[in-house]
């Protein structure tokens, strides 16, 4: 029963439970993939059927993973099949467990929207913010809910991506100004560059050619028919000659 109800594992070489970091990054990219779909999937069909199908399985998740037990929560059983040939990284549960409680407070805060079908911008706001979260963890290895775990528990030890060891030295890199520095001067170059070089007359230049190619070629054909425009004699014998242009000349 122990073993059922519990959170977190424990491995020898801690002294305290752990979370395999891998598994808990695969679950929340997971996750954020099927969140974004629903999300688009709501904002182009204005049907919410998709959105709270994705929310409920968010809630159970949550559920599951802190009153049960994370290796019986669903997301977090298809994450570690796709790390499973991976060496697991350990971190220390309970920043984990704060963190997800946090996570299980949102989706219990969207089911009560979903009972009493509410439509507001805090809902939005809510799954916006929970995409975000999903989204830092996944790509970054950003845990932002540990993160704040940590400020207020100075013992913590062993956090995701090492955040929050005392004896943690940051490598010699490029400094973090320069960086988006350099980024942006990257970003107004190229567009400089493209916009007076590829594309000098004009963003549309490419098209804007082919159609005055075409319309000059439009107006040859326009302008011989005008030259070659002489009434036949019959016309002119008839006194037709003007009511003949009108129709044949056009």
């Amino acid at each position: 029963m122990g073993a059922l109800f519990n959170f977190g594992e424990k491995v020898d070489e801690y002294d305290y439970k752990v979370i395999n970091e891998r598994e808990a990054r695969a679950s929340a990219g997971i996750m954020f993939l099927l969140g974004i779909i629903s999300l688009f999937s709501f904002i182009l069909t204005k049907n919410l059927f998709y959105a709270e199908v994705f929310t409920i399985t968010f809630i159970l998740e949550f559920l599951i993973r802190i009153i049960i037990n994370p290796l019986y929560a669903p997301y977090m059983i298809l994450g570690s099949l796709f790390v499973s040939n991976q060496k697991p990284e350990w971190v220390e549960a309970k920043p984990k467990q704060f963190a997800w409680i946090l996570g299980m407070i949102l989706g219990l805060i969207m089911t009560y929207f979903i009972l009493y079908d509410i439509v507001t911008p805090l809902r939005i706001s809510i799954c916006i913010l929970c995409l975000v979260l999903l989204f830092t963890e996944s790509a970054f290895g950003i845990c932002l809910g540990c993160m704040v775990y940590n400020k207020f528990n100075v013992k913590t030890q062993n956090c995701p991506g090492g955040v929050c060891e005392s004896n943690w030295t940051k490598p010699k890199r490029l400094n973090k100004f320069v960086g988006i520095l350099f980024i942006i001067v990257l970003f107004v170059t190229t567009y400089n560059v493209m916009k007076n070089i590829r594309y000098a007359d004009g963003i549309d230049n490419k098209y804007s050619k082919a159609v005055a190619d075409d319309k000059a070629f439009k107006d040859v054909p326009n302008t011989k028919a005008k030259s070659d425009c002489n009434p036949p004699q019959w016309a002119i014998d008839m006194g037709h000659k003007e009511l003949w242009k009108e129709h044949n000349c056009k």
